[in-house]
């Protein structure tokens, strides 16, 4: 919907109901034996939401320091080359634009994202340069996520293996598909799934549609029990005044 409240101010309402599914299908030359379902609208909505939080931190850290540090490091956050360029989109040719989003009144707000944000004219060039440099540089993302196993797929001929896993971090991607680089990380994959240990794997991080992926990825080193390796982690995040201010 579209509609126009003042002489040169537009509205444009998407409507995303909660409810709904998006497919997450493999693309063509993806494993093809993997079926990943489909998750509910709702968690997609929070995703962009919690992308285009990130975005405007990044801005915020441009305005301070002058550096695109901050949408690089963002990555992990959901800031991409697609995200700058339909913000640029929205921004360009208005003195100031704003998203705001209005949650389904059946289900609570999420706690840890925000619902409305604003952009000035002055954010262009900068969305405009860090788009560009998110061009070039996602495909060489390199980031290493700690979770928990939750779908080994069967190795093909010839390939080291696929996994997928689900992320205990605080930041980043909640789910990623990890293709792996060397045959014995895909043993070590499958003890941590029987055994439900916590693993910590690195790898060049690739976004494909709404799926993030894990390429040429190494398993660095596995953790423990995923019970313990929560308890610990809730601990450290009571008693260490940095991840308090973090948060």
């Amino acid at each position: 919907m579209m509609g126009q409240s003042a002489p040169g101010s537009y509205i444009v309402t998407a409507l995303a109901p909660p409810d709904d599914q998006v497919s997450l299908k493999p693309s063509a030359d993806s494993f093809s034996s993997w079926d990943p379902g489909a998750i509910r609208l709702r968690t997609v909505n929070e995703a962009v939401a919690h992308a285009v939080g990130a975005t405007v931190e990044a801005l915020d850290h441009y305005r301070a320091s002058g550096s695109l540090a901050g949408f690089e490091s963002g990555v992990v956050d959901g800031i991409s080359y697609e995200m700058t360029n339909a913000i640029l989109g929205i921004a360009a040719n208005a003195d100031e634009a704003d998203i705001t989003i209005e949650w389904d009144k059946a289900s609570p707000p999420p706690t840890d994202v925000e619902s409305h944000f604003e952009f000035r004219a002055t954010d262009v060039p900068t969305l405009a340069q860090a788009s560009i440099r998110l061009a070039e540089d996602q495909a060489t993302m390199q980031i290493s996520v700690t979770g928990r196993v939750h779908l080994l797929a069967k190795k093909q001929a010839g390939g080291a293996g696929v996994f997928g896993l689900d992320s205990l971090q605080s930041a980043g991607p909640r789910k990623v598909r990890v293709r792996l680089a060397d045959d014995e990380d895909y043993h070590e994959a499958i003890r941590a799934h029987e055994e439900d240990l916590a693993i910590q794997v690195s790898g060049r991080l690739e976004k494909e549609g709404n799926l993030s992926w894990l390429y040429d990825a190494t398993v660095i080193r596995t953790l423990g029990p995923l019970e313990e390796y929560e308890s610990s982690r809730r601990i450290r995040q009571e008693v260490s005044p940095d991840q308090i201010e973090m948060f």
